[in-house]
């Protein structure tokens, strides 16, 4: 079984969860509830589509890894995934993206307004799943969630603020990614072992090996988006630039003989393909593939070493070192 066959046995069961989970409750926000999961179009069409769910996917698997079962681990799982919803509703909003997953994104569809009340709604109906915490487990997982929303808000404005920034340090880098995309990833890791009964110290183990394999995820996030093929990804290496992001490619960039002539495209009110084309060949000719591929190992091998260092089995921590692996590796 290969690593996403093994997350991917769950969606069913996920799916009809989250399902139950916006079942009931005020018309409109459950109905653009909807259109966000991917279950259906604009006009209410049942539709197939969605992300890739593999926060929830992984709390499972870290759950059953752990001794428990689909269903104590559950209420995490959709915890996760509507929480982080929540945050692709407002990134795209902050991010002006007029697309995501092929399909025209919610504030642009119900305005921008409407859209927060939206990303709020899968908010808190996120946060209901884990109520009341009557046990150990459920308590040390909702403090974990609370804990990551935290550093993902903080590392959603440190990524805003960046690009108004001329100059961005690898470190400030990897500390706004540990929490923007690393602190939810950690969660999974963690709730789903809390949830699964593992003690303390594997659980808080396995969340920072999470948060060490978003880390490597988003660096290989940032490779795909300027070099991958964008059939695959479904992600353009224009929009990123486009926007002044400070990829990591762009920030080991701006530290080299290219970082000038970049900067000066970075500046520009508005980009031409031009410009893009230009700049995708200063990230070519000063080495920025090959210093984003190494950091994409690295941080992967990091990760790995964490896994290593704990006492769970021998069959669980080969399971995770392959799941981390792909997720570290991924060509889309």
């Amino acid at each position: 079984m290969t690593p996403l066959e093994r997350l991917e046995r769950h969606r069913p069961q996920l799916e009809a969860s989250l399902r139950l989970a916006l079942a009931e409750g005020p018309a409109d926000l459950l109905r653009l509830s909807r259109y966000v999961m991917g279950w259906e179009d604009e006009s209410g069409r049942p539709s197939e589509g969605g992300g890739k769910r593999l926060r929830p996917l992984l709390c499972l698997e870290v759950a059953l890894l752990s001794g428990g079962d689909l269903e104590g681990a559950m209420p995490g799982a959709i915890a996760l995934e509507l929480v982080h919803n929540f945050s692709l509703v407002h990134d795209d909003i902050q991010d002006r993206d007029v697309t995501r997953h092929g399909r025209p994104t919610a504030w642009t569809v119900i305005g921008e307004a409407q859209a927060i009340n939206l990303g709020n709604f899968l908010y808190t109906r996120g946060l209901q799943q884990l109520q009341p915490a009557t046990t150990a487990g459920r308590q040390l997982a909702t403090a974990m969630l609370f804990d990551a929303v935290e550093r993902m808000v903080a590392g959603q404005w440190a990524d805003i603020a960046f690009e108004r920034a001329d100059t961005v340090s690898e470190d400030d880098y990897l500390q706004m990614v540990e929490g923007k995309t690393g602190a939810l990833l950690g969660a999974a890791a963690g709730i789903g072992a809390a949830l699964g009964g593992a003690p303390p110290e594997v659980v808080e183990g396995l969340r920072r090996w999470g948060v060490a394999i978003g880390l490597a995820f988003q660096v290989r996030d940032d490779y795909l988006g300027t070099w991958g093929n964008p059939g695959a990804t479904g992600k353009s290496a224009s929009s990123d630039l486009a926007r002044r992001k400070k990829t990591l490619p762009v920030v080991y960039a701006l530290g080299t003989s290219a970082g000038l002539p970049l900067l000066r495209i970075l500046r520009r009110p508005e980009t031409t393909d031009a410009d893009i084309t230009e700049a995708l060949r200063l990230l070519e000719g000063c080495g920025a593939r090959e210093h984003t591929e190494a950091v994409a190992q690295r941080l992967a091998a990091e990760a790995g070493a964490l896994l290593a260092a704990l006492a769970i089995p021998a069959e669980a921590r080969a399971v995770l070192g392959e799941i981390g692996s792909f997720l570290a590796q991924r060509d889309r």
